[in-house]
């Protein structure tokens, strides 16, 4: 395995750990449940691990796609910068959930520590979307509308380009396996 599958493997675990951590939380401390109290803090404290191998795996992946077709070196450079804060912020919330685990049988700290945990996973989970949907610009160019992208802005036509240039394309598969585009306009027939 290499950088790139590493990432993509397992980028989505420290955001969904987060928010289901944090869900979790909230219903421990309203029923009182010691069980959902312990998973929640468990899955929090997963959820900062898991950030580890991701974050590490960014730079790899990064010089493997970066000079790809497609991709938007902006994004990445914007996706870096938000994963750096998302680490920071996950990683608190990982030794909140650590503390949480060891002082759960004090109740006058975790009167205090608890509500303060629900806010960090949130943050977590917000920071780690926010990360994760800039990852999702780099290469999905259909979640970049109104961005620039190569050059011009996605969905644009350049200016200047004549009506036949602007006719729907599809592409087509030939005998050989090749593609083909084929214009859709029924009036060249």
């Amino acid at each position: 395995m290499n950088a790139a599958q590493i990432h993509l493997a397992l980028n989505h675990a420290p955001l969904f750990l987060s928010l289901i951590g944090g869900l979790l939380l909230i219903l421990s401390i309203f029923r009182k449940n010691d069980l959902l109290n312990s998973i929640s803090l468990y899955m929090l404290a997963a959820a900062a691990l898991f950030t580890a191998p991701v974050f590490l795996t960014g730079e790899g992946t990064e010089e493997l796609v970066e000079k790809a077709i497609g991709v938007n070196e902006m994004a990445i450079e914007s996706h870096e910068d938000m994963a750096k804060i998302s680490l920071i912020v996950i990683i608190l919330t990982g030794v909140l959930a650590l503390a949480g685990l060891l002082l759960r049988k004090k109740p006058s700290i975790t009167k205090a520590l608890f509500p303060l945990l629900v806010l960090f996973s949130l943050a977590s989970f917000g920071t780690m979307a926010q990360t994760a949907h800039l990852g999702g610009l780099i290469r999905h160019t259909e979640l970049q509308s109104g961005t620039l992208t190569g050059g011009k802005e996605a969905g644009n036509e350049q200016e200047g380009e004549d009506d036949e240039k602007k006719k729907p394309v599809s592409n087509a598969t030939d005998s050989t396996g090749q593609q083909q585009k084929k214009s859709m306009d029924k009036d060249d027939d």
